[in-house]
This record gives structure tokens, C-alpha cells and sequence, in this order.
């Protein structure tokens, strides 16, 4: 997996919402984050982007490995990686205070789409071997933008399946999990030290981006904003 690091972009995508809805103590949503036009703009780039099998990171190396992650990582313009992760930086900052963190660079982001079949399984999204990137032991906050969803929203495709599983996320409850189902142009936020897991696409194709917030005093991560 190749590390994206943005440097200053030249512009930002208009944020229709910026507020934060907790789900529990460690996992958030904000709904309607980009509007559904945004949403359909940023597919379109995706799916005229090359691609290729998303990579995982074990001991150290980036493999494809499909029995336990099975999605395409798009490589849109660069244009629309640096909007994208400018967008999410500014509007991080605003909600940072609220998530109690003082994490303030990003890493990535990366679009992702997950076609029918597709599918995550339990993972986390820090490091979880001595030989893994230095970067990884920094994520602390986890971000996913889904870019569509289960209903009709415009010209935007649906799909089926696919929710996002968060477990461990409530010391103590019967249930220990929430379950998050993609909508159009909402990003959520959780902790990442959970394990979460992406559920089998059972139809269609689902399209997202995902980025990690890391700790300012890992000097690999800073942006330049």
C-alpha cells in the first residue's frame, strides 16, 4: 500500500454538515457530511480511476491477501485525493474536541469500493506486529465516508449488505457492537483499536473512502495545511 502523504491542496469540497452523532463513547457519524452531488462526482472519479486489490499489512509488508480483504483500492487524480483529505482535516479540527482527541494528521485517503461478494473481515487499524510501519502504532481515529447507500439518492448506485461492525465499543453492555448502515455522504468516526469488519456486499457495489487521524507528535504524519 502506498502512503499518501497530501500536501496543500488547491481546493476544498463543501461539508453540507458538520454534526457529530454518537453511536457510543467510541464511535461517531456525522450524516450528510457531502452532499449527494459531491458524492456522485467523487464515484464517477473512482470508477474512471485505475485500480487495483486492496493490499493488507501484515508483519511488516503489504500483501493481497482476498480471504481476508476482498475490495479495490481506486487511484483517483490527485486533484481529488488532496479535496477530499482537505475537506476531512478542516472539518476534523472542528469535532476533535468533542471526540476528546488531539490527533490533527491524516493518513490517506484512500477510495474504496466493494463490488458484490466483497468483504472485510475482523480487523484493527493500528499496528499489530513489531514490524509494522512506525505510522500505524500513531492512527487513533478511524474515518470512513460512505459515498452511497442502500436507498435510491439521485443518480447514485445501491447496494445491498456491507454494513460496518464495530465491536468492543461499550465496557460492560450485553451487546458490545454497533452497527453502522452506509448513507449517502456520511462519514463515521470510530476509535482505532476496535475491531470492525465490513459484511459481504450481497448486491451492487459499495463506495467509500477511508482515512486515519494520527497523534501530532508523529512527525511522518504531518500534513502541511
Amino acid at each position: 500500500m502506498k502512503e499518501r502523504i497530501i500536501r496543500m491542496p488547491a481546493t476544498i469540497l463543501s461539508a453540507a454538515s458538520s454534526e457529530l452523532h454518537f453511536l457510543s463513547e467510541s464511535v461517531a457519524t456525522i450524516r450528510g457530511f457531502l452532499t449527494p452531488d459531491t458524492c456522485s462526482d467523487l464515484v464517477a472519479s473512482m470508477i474512471a480511476s485505475p485500480w487495483e486489490h486492496a493490499n493488507v499489512v501484515r508483519a511488516g509488508e503489504s500483501v493481497v491477501d482476498r480471504s481476508l480483504r476482498n475490495c479495490k483500492d481506486h487511484h483517483c487524480p490527485q486533484t481529488v485525493v488532496g479535496a477530499v483529505a482537505k475537506t476531512l482535516l478542516v472539518n476534523f479540527s472542528g469535532v476533535a474536541g468533542q471526540l476528546g482527541t488531539d490527533a490533527d494528521s491524516l493518513y490517506g485517503p484512500y477510495f474504496v469500493s466493494y463490488g458484490e461478494g466483497s468483504y472485510f473481515k475482523c480487523h484493527r487499524d493500528v499496528a499489530n506486529h513489531p514490524d509494522d510501519p512506525v505510522r500505524l502504532a500513531s492512527h487513533r481515529w478511524s474515518l470512513v465516508l460512505y459515498l452511497n447507500g442502500r436507498s435510491t439518492v439521485g443518480k447514485l448506485p445501491t447496494f445491498d449488505g456491507g454494513s460496518l461492525i464495530i465491536y468492543g465499543t461499550r465496557s460492560g453492555a450485553r451487546d458490545r457492537r454497533v452497527v453502522v448502515t452506509p448513507e449517502p455522504g456520511m462519514l463515521t468516526l470510530f476509535k482505532s483499536h476496535l475491531m470492525h469488519e465490513v459484511s459481504t456486499i450481497t448486491s451492487g457495489t459499495r463506495y467509500a473512502v477511508a482515512g486515519w487521524m494520527a497523534r501530532p507528535d508523529d512527525s511522518i504524519m504531518k500534513e502541511i495545511v
